[in-house]
């Protein structure tokens, strides 16, 4: 598919003849909108434009490239974190992909309040697994927190992919890199997929390190220096993701996580990082027959499940897999026989000192608005 190809020319995977004119052609425009860029926030810089600021304090949770990171399970981590030590929680989200053209309340934190075409399949996943927690998607998050101030009386709102929304004013930016590639491709767009210079990295008041858990001390150690260099101030935290269990997409029925144990399997996905996930799987010792990739937030028709049950007819699978994401895409419509989910969790070393570093900031900025 030319929508694969190109996500794969921009995260620098594809390193072909052709893909190398097609970056070369595009340079001169990455020069373009890194120039526009800088005049754009030059203009906040200088006190031309001014920030709006919501009167409870805003955590964005946001990264340097598009997709792929794992800034979704940031999000949900971050909630249940803070929802535990008793914090109310709002979530904005832009809601890419979603079909509303003004505000949605995708939930109220007690029930689902739309359909997964109008919110995206972002806020429709969080809403479904954080209960209590409201989600609102606006393209203007300004009106959205404003909204949700209003109607919720949040003592945080966690911004979700808000690094690069330069209109709201955050108290504290949670950036997520992947420690495997964690510049990505290392050219802005168009040419890559980097939505600003890596020197935007200095913004962040917290670094949260993807697959780092597992990544050997002397790469790690390489990557952790960088990062202190370009952002001293800021606090730098390794993650994991973790499998937790499969569900029937069905029934919701629970399975450890060895059912899966030696099962040929159909596996499918419409996400950043697929291979992560297929990675993931066979480390499960699943016999991954065929995995199908489809484009990242891709809304499914009847042609792809078509293509799937084929899929499985010819491979002699036993079940279907694919991702959360993808399952709330698919949304309450049910096409696909023996469909499982495989549900993950964000593991982050040292996790009390993370909740603690950010619950201080909300804390000491709620402080300072009841001063103002």
């Amino acid at each position: 598919m030319v929508n694969i190809y190109l996500e794969r020319l921009v995260s620098g995977e594809e390193r072909g003849f052709f893909s190398w004119v097609i970056r070369g052609a595009l340079w001169p425009l990455t020069i373009v909108y890194r120039v526009g860029l800088a005049v754009y926030l030059s203009i906040y810089a200088i006190g031309l434009r001014k920030k709006y600021r919501l009167k409870v304090p805003v955590i964005s949770v946001g990264n340097l490239t598009f997709g792929g990171t794992g800034k979704t399970p940031a999000v949900q981590a971050i909630c249940r974190m803070l929802t535990e030590r008793g914090k109310r929680v709002v979530i904005l989200s832009r809601g890419h992909g979603g079909s509303a053209a003004g505000t949605v309340i995708v939930s109220d934190g007690k029930s689902i309040l739309c359909e997964n075409s109008e919110s995206g399949d972002e806020p429709m996943l969080l809403a479904a697994t954080l209960p209590g927690v409201p989600v609102v998607v606006g393209k203007d998050r300004r009106l959205t927190g404003k909204l949700a101030c209003e109607r919720f009386d949040p003592d945080v709102i966690i911004l979700d992919d808000g690094l690069q929304y330069w209109q709201l004013h955050r108290d504290l930016d949670i950036v997520v890199l992947d420690a495997m590639k964690p510049f990505g491709s290392g050219w802005a767009l168009p040419a890559g997929d980097l939505r600003e210079p890596v020197s935007g990295l200095k913004r962040a008041g917290i670094v949260l390190l993807g697959n780092a858990l597992d990544m050997p001390d002397d790469m790690l150690g390489h990557l952790t220096e960088r990062i202190r260099r370009i952002a001293p101030e800021a606090k730098q935290f390794k993650s994991a993701h973790r499998p937790v269990y499969f569900r029937n997409a069905a029934t919701g029925e629970i399975l450890d996580i060895d059912w899966v144990w030696h099962l040929s399997v159909v596996a499918f996905c419409g996400i950043g990082k697929p291979r992560s996930f297929i990675d993931m799987l066979e480390s499960l010792d699943a016999y991954v027959r065929e995995s199908l990739v489809f484009p990242d937030h891709h809304a499914y028709g009847q042609s792809d499940f078509d293509l799937i049950s084929r899929s499985v007819a010819s491979r002699g699978a036993q079940v279907v897999i694919t991702t959360a994401k993808d399952l709330a895409r698919i949304g309450g419509n049910m096409p696909i026989q023996n469909l499982y989910v495989l549900d993950i969790t964000l593991e982050i070393e040292d996790s009390s000192s993370f909740a603690s570093i950010i619950c201080n900031k909300i804390d000491d900025q709620s402080e300072k608005a009841a001063a103002r």
